[in-house]
Parts: structure tokens; C-alpha cells; sequence
């Protein structure tokens, strides 16, 4: 699969998940799915760390690149991405070179 496809597939496995209930959860949830989804679909090999040259491979927000954002939330930046997640579980996804929300998914507490 290619990198959009397993990008689709990430964004469908995290739209059917359960809600989270808060920022940190919901960072948790998509850590643990980008990272099942590369594991399981992806033809390169996971390094640990992640290297700063992009591989193909799609990684989970590194915990240096993730930070406090206002009323509680969490905000992280990849390569391309940039993922708030809300206090209230909420999480929204940023396409950065168009500044686009490319997906959104209400929390537990919504």
C-alpha cells in the first residue's frame, strides 16, 4: 500500500474507534493506530527513533514534538500534520501546506 492508502486507513480505523475521553487518551489513540497501521501495511521497516529523513514510513508524533495547547489539549506536529487533541477528547488533524482540516472526531465528553 501506498502512503496515502495507509494514511486513508489510518484516518477510517480512528474515525471507528471508541471515543477518547480526554487529550491525553486521545493522543494515545492515535500514536498506538499510526503506528498498527504502518506495522501492519507498510513495506519499511520501523526505526527507533524515528529518523529525520522521511523513509516512506508514517510514525507517530515524537514526544518532543508534542506540546501543551490551550484549555488543556495536547497539540503534536509531523511531517505534514498537525493533531490537537481537546481536552475533551476531541481530536482534529491539520494538513499544514494548506492549513485544511482533513479530520475531526468528537470525544467521549462532547
Amino acid at each position: 500500500m501506498d502512503i496515502h492508502e495507509r494514511l486513508a486507513e489510518f484516518f477510517q480505523r480512528l474515525q471507528t474507534a471508541p471515543p477518547a475521553a480526554n487529550a491525553e487518551e486521545a493522543m494515545r489513540l492515535v500514536c498506538r493506530l499510526i503506528e498498527e497501521v504502518e506495522d501492519e501495511l507498510c513495506p519499511v521497516p520501523r526505526q527507533d527513533p524515528a529518523p529525520a529523513d522521511f523513509t516512506g514510513r508514517m510514525y507517530a508524533p515524537q514526544p518532543d514534538h508534542i506540546k501543551p495547547a490551550a484549555l488543556g489539549g495536547l497539540q503534536a506536529t509531523t511531517r505534514r500534520h498537525s493533531i490537537y487533541c481537546g481536552a475533551d477528547g476531541r481530536i482534529a488533524i491539520k494538513y499544514r501546506p494548506s492549513r485544511s482540516i482533513v479530520f475531526i472526531k468528537y470525544g467521549k465528553a462532547t
